[in-house]
């Protein structure tokens, strides 16, 4: 238990750390992320004799990570690049593994192109945050803080603060099991609270970095702050909802190949995909939701 609650504060200060600093030293970290994730999928696929066409899904994914960095606020130039590079990843992915003439091509073909867009193009959404619309500063509880840098504290502190409000509750008041095939340890308990947690953070993180519907200046005025409070319930909602499917989904490729954890990087914890699980998930929501509600 010490070295999980050390592992996971660690965890959550380098992010917070990132979030900081932004530009290319986040965008670094993430696409170290994103192929570190494809490895350890890798990983877990070979012990079910399946193969992730690593040649391929290392560079795409770190191109999606790149394409983020630099298309952050064109979404139309960015939307481009993820269609050339899905196209590339498809097309390449077909070539390479019709050349190896594998016993379960569409299997592999498959594995290859959803790590690829599951390490790569999910986790890019991180990058897109924090460059969103820089110039919408607002006061926080940390100072004058652009939009993005401030929708991204906010995405970490109620994915974060969400898992462990499952995971405590889980522990000391849940009995009924969700699904103990997949996740054995989860309870109905557990998900209900990290719902309810989520929601508890959005309200006082949003408030705290000023999340909401903005004017032009970037300020609150009274006239929206109704909204902006609606805005910060239904983002917990969804979050700590869509963490806890990207938990579940995560589980089912460890369980299908009889593994613990992806990894072992993060003791107590796993592997990166372990720790990722439910901010690969909510990294895009937080950013459709703003893009298309907010």
């Amino acid at each position: 238990m010490p070295q999980r609650v050390v592992t996971g504060t660690l965890y959550l200060v380098g992010w917070l750390v990132l979030a900081w600093l932004g530009g290319w030293w986040l965008t670094l970290a993430v696409a170290v992320a994103a192929v570190i994730g494809v490895l350890e999928l890798k990983w877990v696929a070979s012990r079910r004799r399946m193969r992730l066409a690593t040649e391929i899904a290392y560079p795409i994914a770190v191109a999606f990570v790149i394409s983020a960095h630099h298309f952050a606020n064109q979404l139309e130039d960015y939307g481009l690049a993820v269609f050339a590079l899905v196209g590339l990843l498809i097309v390449v992915d077909f070539a390479v593994h019709l050349r190896q003439g594998l016993r379960t091509p569409t299997a592999c073909v498959s594995l290859t192109v959803f790590g690829t867009l599951y390490c790569g193009m999910m986790l890019s959404a991180i990058v897109l945050l924090r460059g969103y619309q820089p110039e919408l500063t607002a006061p926080t509880i940390l100072g004058e803080l652009p939009y993005g840098q401030r929708l991204l504290f906010f995405l970490l502190f109620v994915t974060m603060l969400s898992d462990v409000g499952a995971y405590l509750i889980g522990k000391t008041v849940g009995k009924h099991k969700l699904e103990q095939t997949v996740s054995p340890n989860k309870t109905i308990e557990g998900c209900l609270g990290a719902v309810a947690v989520a929601v508890l953070a959005a309200l006082v993180v949003g408030r705290l970095f000023n999340v909401g519907v903005t004017t032009s200046t970037g300020a609150l005025p009274e006239a929206i702050a109704r909204a902006s409070m609606g805005h910060r319930v239904m983002l917990g909602l969804l979050l700590g909802l869509f963490g806890q499917i990207g938990d579940f989904g995560a589980s089912i490729f460890k369980r299908e190949a009889e593994v613990k954890d992806y990894g072992w990087l993060f003791p107590g914890h796993g592997g990166v995909l372990d720790r990722l699980d439910t901010l690969i998930v909510n990294a895009p929501l937080l950013y459709l939701y703003v893009q298309c509600a907010m």
